[in-house]
C-alpha cells in the first residue's frame, strides 16, 4: 500500500509541476485566465492537446519538441515537473499517514487506516514545496520573485505553523523577523544590488518555517552552495564578478535541505560541540 501511495504521490507531483511551468510562465507574460486558459506553445501559439500535456511522459515522447511546430522546449519543464514529483514523494516518505493496525477480530491481521494528523502535516509541506518550487523556477528563470508567490506562501506557512504546532511561535517570529532584517541591511547598504526585495520576502517565508535554529542551517547551506556555483561559474567563464545570479533557488534549497534534515545537522553539530 505504501509503494502504492507513494506512486499515486508521485505522479501527483508530477502533474503539478506541469501546471506549475504554465502559471510561471502565463504570471511572467501577464496572460489573462492564469488558472483556466488552455495551454498554447509559446512559439506558434496552438493549442496543445492532452495527449502533449502528460507530465514528463509527453516531454520525453515529443523529445523535446513542440508537436506542431518542432520547436525545441525548454527543458526546464521536465526538471519541474520531475522535481515537484520528488519533493511529494519525499514528503510522503517522510509523513507517511498510512498505518497498519492490529485487527480487534484477528491480531495477526492488519488493518490500514489514516493517521490525520500527519495526513495534515503532509498536506502543510507539499502546499508549502508547491509554492518553492514556483519560486525557484521563477526566479531562476526570470531573476525575480513575484509577491503573488511569497505572500500567500508567508501567509500559509504563518497558519500551518501555529495550526499544527510545528514550530514554536516565538520562534517562527525570532526568524522570520530576523533574517528579513538580515537581508534588510543587505539591501539597504548595497542599494539593492546585492539582494533583492523578493529575497527579503523569501527570508521571512524561510524563518517563519523553520524556526530561527534551522533557519540559520538554511541561510548557511543557500550561502554555501551559492558561492559553490558562482565559483564554477567563475571558473567556467560562464559568469563575470559584474554577472547577476538569482539568490532564490539557494535559498529554496537551503529551505528544502533544512525541512528534510536539518534536525540531524543541528544535532550532528551540537554533538561535535561537547566532545
Amino acid at each position: 500500500m505504501t509503494l502504492f501511495i507513494g506512486a499515486i504521490t508521485f505522479i501527483l507531483g508530477t502533474a503539478i509541476g506541469s501546471f506549475l511551468s504554465v502559471i510561471v510562465y502565463r504570471v511572467k507574460t501577464k496572460k489573462k485566465g492564469i488558472i483556466l486558459s488552455h495551454s498554447i506553445c509559446p512559439s506558434c501559439k496552438k493549442k496543445l492537446k492532452w495527449r502533449h500535456l502528460i507530465p514528463i511522459f509527453s516531454f520525453l515522447f515529443l523529445r523535446g519538441k513542440c508537436a506542431y511546430c518542432g520547436k525545441k522546449v525548454s527543458s526546464h519543464y521536465l526538471v519541474l515537473e520531475l522535481l515537484t514529483g520528488l519533493l511529494f514523494l519525499a514528503s510522503f516518505l517522510t509523513w507517511n499517514f498510512v498505518e497498519a493496525v492490529p485487527s480487534t477480530i484477528d491480531p495477526s491481521f492488519l488493518n490500514l487506516t489514516i493517521n490525520w494528523q500527519m495526513f495534515e502535516i503532509f498536506i502543510f509541506y507539499i502546499i508549502t514545496f508547491t509554492f518553492l518550487t514556483a519560486i525557484f523556477f521563477y526566479d531562476l528563470l526570470y531573476k525575480e520573485i513575484p509577491d503573488r508567490f511569497s505572500l500567500p506562501a508567508i501567509a500559509i506557512v504563518i497558519a500551518g505553523g501555529l495550526l499544527l504546532g510545528l514550530t514554536p511561535p516565538l520562534s517562527m517570529l525570532i526568524g522570520g523577523v530576523g533574517i528579513f532584517a538580515f537581508f534588510a541591511l543587505q539591501f539597504i547598504i548595497s542599494k539593492g544590488k546585492w539582494i533583492g526585495g523578493g529575497d527579503l520576502r523569501l527570508g521571512a517565508l524561510m524563518g517563519i518555517l523553520l524556526g530561527w535554529k534551522l533557519g540559520l542551517i538554511a541561510l548557511i547551506a543557500a550561502y554555501l552552495f551559492g558561492s559553490i556555483v558562482s565559483i564554477i561559474l567563475l571558473l567556467k567563464k560562464k559568469a563575470t564578478r559584474k554577472s547577476t545570479i538569482p539568490f532564490g533557488p539557494f535559498l529554496v534549497i537551503g529551505i528544502i535541505l533544512a525541512i528534510f534534515y536539518g534536525s540531524q545537522i543541528l544535532e550532528w553539530y551540537l554533538s561535535t560541540l561537547t566532545i
